[in-house]
């Protein structure tokens, strides 16, 4: 399957399956590099959090992402 193919269904998605997507994609990556992370699983991320009415400041988001990016290295 090309990329080609998968972008027509990816387009469709909504924003919260996007980063559901997107988040399985990047756990197989460091998978198979062999990357350990104790960050947030792809259940435990709320994308909602970060749009709409319930949106933080982006100081919330920067510290969510920062947290969620300890272990990578």
């Amino acid at each position: 399957m090309t990329i080609d193919q998968i972008l027509p269904a990816v387009a469709s998605l909504s924003h919260v399956e996007k980063f559901q997507l997107l988040q399985i994609v990047l756990q197989q990556l460091a998978e198979e590099e062999g990357i350990t992370s104790q960050s947030p699983s792809v259940d435990d991320f709320e994308p909602r959090l970060f749009f709409g009415v319930a949106q933080h400041s982006r100081q919330a988001v920067d510290d969510y992402l920062a947290s969620a990016r300890e272990g990578w290295n």
